[in-house]
This record gives C-alpha cells, sequence and structure tokens, in this order.
C-alpha cells in the first residue's frame, strides 16, 4: 500500500464518506498491533488513492488498550456531491487494501479472503 499525504488545500474541497467500519478490532490482538506497526502508528489517519485516482483514509482510534481499537476507512468525494457511480471502481480499491492488510497482518490469511472476495456479489445499481 502507498500511503500519501494529500495537500490541505486538496482536503477542503472534499468530504469523508465513511464505507467500511470496525468497532472491536482489539479482539484480535495481533492483527491490531501488526496493523499498527504496518501503518506506523496505533491512533491517526493514512491516506491512499485507488487506481481511478479516488482518495481514501484509514483511521485507527486506540481506546487505551495500548493496540488500535477501532478502525475506520473513508472514501473523499468533492464536498456536495454524491458518492461516485463507478462502485466497481470502489470495490476494487477496497478490495486491494484489504489484500493487503491480510498480507501485512498477522492472523489474517490472505488466501481465506480471496475465498471469500471471490464469492462476494459485487456492488452495483440496478
Amino acid at each position: 500500500m502507498n500511503f500519501i499525504q494529500p495537500t490541505e488545500q486538496e482536503l477542503a474541497t472534499l468530504r469523508a464518506d465513511p464505507l467500511i467500519f470496525e468497532q472491536e478490532l482489539d479482539v484480535r490482538p495481533e492483527l491490531a498491533a501488526s496493523l499498527e506497526r504496518a501503518v506506523g502508528f496505533r491512533a491517526g489517519r493514512a491516506y491512499w488513492r485507488g487506481e481511478q485516482g479516488h482518495l481514501y483514509g484509514l483511521d485507527l482510534g486506540d481506546f487505551g488498550r495500548g493496540r488500535p481499537s477501532m478502525a475506520i476507512i473513508y472514501g473523499f468525494w468533492p464536498r456536495y456531491e454524491p458518492r461516485p457511480i463507478d462502485d466497481a471502481a470502489i470495490d476494487r480499491d477496497l478490495r486491494a487494501f484489504l489484500l493487503w492488510m491480510a498480507e501485512a497482518c498477522d492472523g489474517l490469511d490472505p488466501a481465506d479472503l480471496q475465498w471469500t472476495l471471490e464469492r462476494s456479489p459485487p456492488s452495483g445499481r440496478d
């Protein structure tokens, strides 16, 4: 994963849209600790861009247990616009992040995640 730091000017034009929320990350201490090592912090935000240029952010929160306790992945879209229509691109970007996380974190099996993703129904608009 190639984490970046967007400019304050760019962030000022975007709104955060929560896409994935995990509120009990610390029930798997080995996973939480290895995610902390992979991103380099216990609490804060890391940004990255997807293949179509969409900006995403991972927030980690430490609720006093000595490791990340919760995680939220946000998509950042133009402030007054709806979520981009291309759900497939967002799905691909999230899939890439999840596969990276499975590789980077102890306690996750990338093959299990790949198997699950292959069987997950695609999102899309009717």
